[in-house]
């Protein structure tokens, strides 16, 4: 294939690609990526009712790995944050390409504009129903694609949604999105077994035993999760250096913000990973910052990974969210 047939062919194809990245990042209203949905920008638009307020509180999706050419499952959680209770959502998605692992398709990406790069999608809308100072989910499947003219699509993304509620914009974020290569893995939710029928027993006189009164231990309380809707707006720095996490532990109060801060000025890129799968990966570039607002309590563990680790262990950091985890 010449030059200018691949062209062709992949602006031909683009859209496509981009519609189905997208509906991954907010499946439900979106979509590790294939994917992963972290903040790194966040821009409020001027309100003509100062009592409807909403925000995108976070984005998980049902594992943290995801390939391209899977379905995945994702959820977007909407926070009322004013006084007025929200009755319909509508998302608006925009999508840019940064880059793609197959150096072929990643030389070509080079060449285009950045307003090739980017498409915009039909917005989504939703009835949800959600009280002011509670937060409520949408969600959905999608699917991606693994591959275009033998090309695998796997790379990194960045995705714009925009908030709407009720008519009225709110606020727009940016999320990086990344699509992992390897082979497809087909995932099937694991069948109810169906309780078999237990014949009746023939009754039979039988002595009436006598009763034992024993005391049932009182089985230890284990904490229940806290979700606070309206972030503190308090930020935490942390840093990250020579492939490795300035701190081990650190504490916050649910609805803080952490900011994660990569004093490396090389090519590397760092991805971090929540080892229980609680958040959706993260993508952090050489010299950058990335944000995340941890509204849950509980204990989030994150190793650190990047490009020709070579075996080496990932760098372990532990957040604990807490509710006034200061005292």
């Amino acid at each position: 294939m010449n030059t200018n047939s691949m062209m062709v062919t992949m602006n031909k194809y683009l859209p496509i690609i981009f519609i189905i990245l997208i509906a991954i990042a907010l499946s439900g209203c979106t979509g590790e990526g294939a994917t992963k949905a972290t903040s790194i920008e966040v821009q409020k638009f001027d309100r003509a009712n100062p009592n409807l307020d909403a925000k995108i509180v976070d984005v998980k999706f049902d594992r943290n790995d995801i390939r391209a050419g899977e379905t995945v499952t994702a959820e977007l959680f909407i926070a009322n944050t004013g006084s007025e209770k929200i009755t319909n959502e509508t998302i608006e998605i925009k999508a840019k390409l940064l880059t793609l692992d197959d150096p072929l398709a990643n030389l070509y990406l080079k060449t285009m504009s950045e307003e090739k790069k980017t498409r915009v999608i039909d917005p989504i809308e939703f009835g949800t129903e959600i009280e002011p100072g509670t937060v409520k989910s949408v969600s959905a499947k999608f699917h991606t694609i693994k591959e275009m003219e033998g090309r695998n699509l796997a790379g990194t993304y960045e995705i714009t949604i925009t908030l709407i509620v009720n008519g009225q914009k709110i606020e727009a974020r940016v999320n990086p999105i990344t699509l992992y290569p390897g082979d497809v893995r087909e995932f099937t939710p694991t069948p109810t077994p169906s309780p078999s029928s237990t014949p009746a027993p023939t009754p039979t006189h039988i002595p009436t035993p006598e009763i034992i009164e024993t005391q049932t231990p009182t089985p230890a309380s284990t904490p229940e999760q806290v979700v606070v809707a309206i972030p503190t707006g308090k930020i935490r720095s942390t840093r990250i250096k020579s492939d490795k996490f300035m701190e081990s532990l650190i504490k916050i109060d649910a609805g803080d913000t952490l900011l994660w801060d990569n004093y490396d000025d090389t090519s590397l890129k760092y991805t971090i990973v929540e080892q229980d799968g609680k958040i959706s990966n993260i993508t952090l570039l050489p010299s950058k910052k990335v944000s995340y607002i941890f509204n849950a309590t509980g204990d989030y563990r994150f190793g650190l990974y990047y490009q020709n680790m070579h075996g080496k262990d990932p760098s372990q950091q532990t957040i604990q969210v807490r509710v006034n985890a200061s005292k």
